[in-house]
């Protein structure tokens, strides 16, 4: 089973289910979830006692109505106008947590959270949105330095059993730049265990999928939990992280649809007994009956809207050589401001073009250190150098690879010109100027493959150098 690869998509059916005992009484307030949130009407003064003599036989104690006892256990500062949840599902399994095996995790269990999304109800406004962040996404995790790819905040806070909920939460508030108030996920055997205890789902499988021996045909069928699991798990030889994301989006919807359609809803409560100890969450019942009455009259066309934050996948980062899905912060602060109608100011070191401009002046950096291997030890003549302007193509292109300030400027002036990328540009072109003359400088000497050290000569240099060996006259 490979590692990270999984879905929690139906934590929003998770959500639903855990309200299954509320459904018996709040169907009369269907057309109004805010009743849950007013303040009951007082109850009017007892009539006065007759005398015993003329006293009626005793009546049952009035029975409460489905307002009343909603009114009664509703959180009324809950969901005033909107609430953002964070839907996580991380990649714990049995095998995972058996030592010995080839793919246990550690002794501390620190599984990681390979999908988020945010479920993000405007209660007033009637609308929802779904918004799904890439597991690879470059993000400043919570109470942590360095660059991470954003599924590690689930580990990095000690994944479920530790404070893995509260350091996911922290690090997408400070991604998206608004508050998430509460969390709901579920691991790997809690999926499959929902799925099957709904029934199943009908869906048109759209790609070909093959996963641990087992084979998922396209076409229109019945899927169990299984099933589910390995179709919105699969990612290798069929799609991105961008395209799996999107996998998940649909079977979610595919899962709410049939649940409207088939009048399932009342199922929920049986659903919900078979998978309670498989759900992780911040909600409670009194929190979640207006969320599940809003789903039930739910437009999935017009009232739910999916998105995935955009970016691009850069590789052979100088972040320790990893591979990141970097951010568009561009798009991200329009993504906000359409769905939260707020302005947000992003950290742009995190943006796709600050990290394509850093892995440009690592790469130009790479070739100033072959000049200074090639003209201080295999050539070290300074008049020939000077002769192919080697120094001098150096020198321009360390400049534009470093960052360097004043040193009477404020740490604040230090972290406001951070902020601003490297020229990507102008370094793709200064480290073509050298490559050219450190080529040039190379065959003038008869420089060979076998004269070189490989770690040392990049590989659009070495890769043209004959590779047979010249003594140098």
């Amino acid at each position: 089973m490979k590692k990270g690869l999984w879905i929690a998509i139906v934590a929003l059916l998770l959500l639903l289910a855990l309200v299954g005992g509320l459904l018996l009484y709040i169907q009369s307030i269907r057309e109004d979830p805010m009743q849950a949130f007013q303040t009951p009407a007082p109850a009017a003064s007892p009539a006065p006692t007759l005398a015993a003599s003329a006293a009626p036989s005793p009546s049952p104690s009035p029975t409460l109505s489905p307002e009343e006892e909603l009114a009664q256990a509703a959180d009324r500062d809950f969901m005033q106008n909107r609430v953002n949840i964070l839907l996580l599902g991380w990649d714990q399994s049995p095998e995972r947590e058996e030592e010995g095996s080839d793919l246990y995790r550690d002794e501390e269990n620190n599984f990681r959270s390979d999908v988020m999304m945010l479920l993000t109800v405007d209660f007033a406004g009637g609308q929802v949105d779904l918004i799904s962040i890439p597991r690879d996404t470059m993000a400043s995790i919570y109470n942590t330095t360095g660059r991470w790819k954003i599924n590690a905040a689930f580990a990095q806070g000690g994944s479920a059993a530790g404070e893995g909920f509260e350091y996911a939460m922290k690090t997408v508030e400070n991604l998206l730049g608004v508050p998430i108030q509460h969390y709901a996920g579920v691991d790997m055997v809690g999926l499959k265990a929902v799925v099957d205890a709904m029934g199943g789902v009908d869906y048109e499988v759209d790609v070909r999928i093959e996963l641990n021996g087992r084979v998922l045909e396209p076409g229109l069928q019945h899927l169990d939990g299984q099933q589910v699991l390995d179709y919105c798990r699969a990612r290798k030889g069929i799609s991105t992280d961008v395209g799996r994301a999107d996998r998940q989006q649909r079977m979610l919807f595919a899962i709410l649809s049939q649940l409207k359609s088939r009048d399932q809803l009342k199922n929920l409560p049986k659903i919900y007994l078979s998978v309670q100890d498989k759900v992780h969450t911040s909600l409670n019942a009194e929190q979640i009956a207006a969320l599940t009455l809003f789903a039930m009259d739910l437009d999935l066309e017009a009232d739910l809207h999916r998105h995935t934050l955009e970016g691009e996948y850069i590789n052979n980062t100088p972040y320790s050589g990893a591979s990141f899905y970097v951010l568009d912060t561009e798009a991200l602060q329009a993504l906000v401001a359409d769905i939260f109608g707020i302005s947000i100011q992003p950290d742009y070191r995190f943006d796709y073009h600050y990290v394509q401009a850093d892995k440009a002046a690592a790469q130009g950096l790479a070739y100033v250190e072959c000049a200074n291997y090639l003209t201080g030890q295999l050539i070290p003549d300074a008049y020939l150098a000077q002769q192919y302007g080697i120094p001098q193509a150096v020198e321009a292109l360390s400049t534009l690879c470093t960052r360097e300030f004043p040193e009477d400027w404020s740490q604040a002036q230090v972290d406001e010109a951070l902020q601003q990328p490297l020229d990507q540009e102008a370094i793709e072109a200064a480290t073509e100027d050298l490559a050219n003359r450190l080529y040039s400088l190379c065959l003038a000497r008869g420089i060979t493959q076998a004269m070189v050290d490989p770690e040392l000569v990049p590989a659009p240099i070495y890769d043209l150098l004959p590779p047979g060996f010249t003594a140098l006259p």
